[in-house]
C-alpha cells in the first residue's frame, strides 16, 4: 500500500504562526488610533493593497509600518 494518498488525504494543521503576521488592516487601524500612531494608509483597503509586494524590501517596508502599531502587551 502506498502511503502517499493516505498522507495527502489527512487533515492538515498550522504548526507555526507568527502572530504579528495575522494582523488584519482593520485591526491595524484600530490599534493605530488607540496608540496615536500615524500610519501611511488612507484606509484598510489601501493597507491591504500594499500587501502586493514583489521583493523583500517592499515586504519589509509594509511589515515594519504595520507592526509599528503594536505597542502594548495587549496589542
Amino acid at each position: 500500500m502506498s502511503l502517499t494518498p493516505f498522507i495527502q488525504d489527512l487533515p492538515k494543521a498550522e504548526l507555526h504562526l507568527h502572530i504579528e503576521g495575522t494582523l488584519e488592516p482593520e485591526l491595524m487601524f484600530q490599534l493605530a488610533a488607540e496608540n496615536s500612531i500615524p500610519i501611511p494608509f488612507r484606509s484598510p483597503a489601501a493597507a491591504r493593497d500594499s500587501y502586493r509586494f514583489s521583493n523583500l524590501d517592499e515586504f519589509l517596508e509594509v511589515y515594519y509600518r504595520s507592526m509599528a502599531v503594536l505597542r502594548t502587551q495587549e496589542d
